[in-house]
């Protein structure tokens, strides 16, 4: 019996290859840059022979970019320190594909991967000549005041000032969309270098994924609704929160679509936050929710101001909530800050690791 292979019509052949096409121009035109905190010097043009070595030397470059093509940031293993914010705020170069990426040459995924080869962001920045003794002062690392940004596989650590608002990557722009923060570690202690808020944003489609987040006051924190916007299509998921001074995870004026799954929050003061008056019952599934002082509370900029009641509900599914979550602590370890094997979370897959 003869076969007759199938073909597709013309004009969907046409259409393929246009794609195809079009995905290898992008492909061809996009560009990587490398920044080397130990090596690199900001004269170069920022190849793998001849890397940056600052983040605001790169944002200058993003910033004054205006062709429409994919831009790869490559940190090598090594300590950023910021003396001021890098802001990054270019709004025409890129879409949800081509996209700017900052990412670790090594992620979590790949076989050689350590802990010790995260490169590591922290602020140095010192306001005080403008502050007055004593008063509270405020800063930042990296604010993405632009959509369409993945931040991937970069450790933050705090500012060692006192009585200092550290945020490490602030996303707080109207309209802001499509920014993916995935396999970042976010390691705050108050005594010494001290993070009062991990991630903060007030846009939509802002996804949180594969992070931990040890010993910061606030961790992850949707601060939309606070100019007006409601967030859509929001998501935290497969994250660890140990030791939360504030909360593990604090909304405003989310939508109720936003997505919690697969995560853990243990060891904090209280589990979520929301502003009082917003009463969006949200969903959760797959998570480990224990040993917090605290499940839901009322929260403003300065902190938590007491539990919520009654009125506030939360959909469900698939939640533990009196099973103790054993960390491992060998900073030696591969899986430091992860959940041991065979204990409660370990199959949920939070954490660094996304295969």
């Amino acid at each position: 019996m003869k076969t007759t292979a199938h073909k597709s019509p013309p004009l969907l052949r046409e259409l393929l290859l246009a794609v195809a096409l079009a995905c290898i121009a992008l492909a061809a035109n996009a560009e990587t840059l490398y920044v080397d905190a130990h090596r690199g010097r900001d004269a170069n043009p920022g190849s793998a022979e001849r890397p940056l070595l600052t983040l605001s030397r790169v944002a200058e470059l993003v910033n004054a970019k205006n062709t429409r093509e994919a831009t790869t940031v490559k940190l090598r293993p090594g300590v950023f320190a910021l003396s001021a914010p890098v802001v990054f705020e270019n709004q025409r170069a890129y879409s949800q594909e081509p996209r700017l990426t900052l990412e670790a040459l090594v992620l979590p995924d790949d076989p050689e991967w350590q802990p010790g080869v995260m490169p590591t962001i922290l602020s140095i920045e010192d306001p005080r000549s403008s502050t007055p003794l004593g008063q509270p002062t405020q800063t930042y690392g990296l604010k993405i005041k632009m959509s369409h940004v993945t931040v991937r596989g970069l450790k933050f650590l705090g500012n060692p000032l006192f009585n200092n608002w550290y945020c490490p990557l602030e996303c707080l722009q109207t309209n802001l969309t499509d920014v993916l923060v995935t396999q970042c570690l976010f390691a705050g202690n108050p005594d010494t270098l001290d993070i009062y808020c991990g991630v903060i944003t007030d846009g939509h489609e802002f996804v949180v994924d594969h992070c931990i987040f040890s010993g910061c006051h606030a961790c992850a924190v949707f601060w939309d609704g606070d100019r007006g916007v409601v967030g859509r299509r929001n998501a935290m998921r497969y994250c660890i929160v140990e030791g939360a001074k504030i909360s593990g995870v604090w909304t405003c004026g989310t939508h109720e679509d936003f997505a919690f799954h697969h995560n853990i929050v243990t060891g904090s003061d209280y589990f979520w936050l929301r502003k009082r008056g917003a009463p969006q019952t949200y969903q959760m599934r797959d998570c480990v929710v224990s040993g917090n002082r605290h499940y839901s509370g009322y929260g403003l900029a300065t902190g938590a101001t007491g539990p919520t009641g009654p009125e506030i509900r939360f959909a469900e599914e698939r939640v533990e909530k009196d099973k103790a979550v054993t960390l491992q602590r060998s900073r030696r370890s591969k899986h430091y800050l992860h959940v041991l094997p065979d204990t409660p979370g370990s199959k949920l897959g939070a954490g660094l690791f996304s295969r």
